[in-house]
């Protein structure tokens, strides 16, 4: 089975290439490959997703997830601007923020370009999933996620195709061949990601 783990987008679509679609975003689909979570606008009842830590209502989320024990998609550490902005602001990376906040355990991190060892550590010990996007990442000029330095951890991690901007077919067999590539830039050597390694992230497991 082939898991797009985040998409912002058109999962209908994204279904070309897949076999479920973890969708992120406000409309509701009837079919059973799409499974849903809610933009958080503070009348939830269900799993959620904060596109950012920045986001104004981050500390209103973090008391849903806490008061409601439900589980959170967020875009988290995907940007040196915001990693930045975050520890200007806390003294925290985005990830020890989630810990400080006492919500890390219920989410599933998304975009991890700015992770540090520290980070992925923290992540490993929680049980912390994460979710890349490599060709959004590198296509707004991001970065990569240090997805070899995660696996070796034992972080589980997913991939996802986000809106689409680079991606504009929604393909998940593209952002894998993407993967491959932004891996072996990440350990600097071809062949970095094993097929049983690329395997395992396509089926989110």
């Amino acid at each position: 089975m082939k898991i797009n783990a985040f998409c912002t987008s058109d999962p209908i679509k994204a279904l070309g290439s897949c076999d479920k679609v973890i969708y992120c975003g406000r409309s509701r689909f009837e079919n059973p490959e799409i499974v849903g979570c809610d933009l958080f606008v503070g009348d939830n009842t269900g799993d959620i997703y904060l596109p950012s830590i920045l986001d104004e209502s981050f500390e209103d989320a973090c008391d849903y997830l806490v008061t409601n024990n439900k589980k959170m998609f967020v875009r988290a550490a995907y940007d040196l601007n915001e990693a930045g902005l975050i520890e200007s602001r806390y003294k925290l990376s985005p990830i020890m923020l989630l810990h400080k906040m006492g919500v890390l355990k219920q989410c599933t991190v998304v975009g991890g370009v700015c992770l540090d060892n520290d980070d992925l550590d923290l992540m490993a010990q929680e049980g912390v999933p994460l979710v890349v996007t490599p060709t959004s990442s590198a296509g707004y000029g991001y970065g990569f996620a240090p997805v070899c330095a995660a696996r070796k951890r034992g972080i589980r991690v997913g991939l996802g195709t986000f809106d689409g901007k680079y991606n504009k077919s929604l393909s998940l067999d593209y952002e894998a061949e993407f993967l491959l590539m932004t891996c072996n830039a990440e350990m600097r050597t071809e062949n970095s990601l094993s097929q049983i390694d690329l395997q395992s992230i396509l089926e989110f497991k």
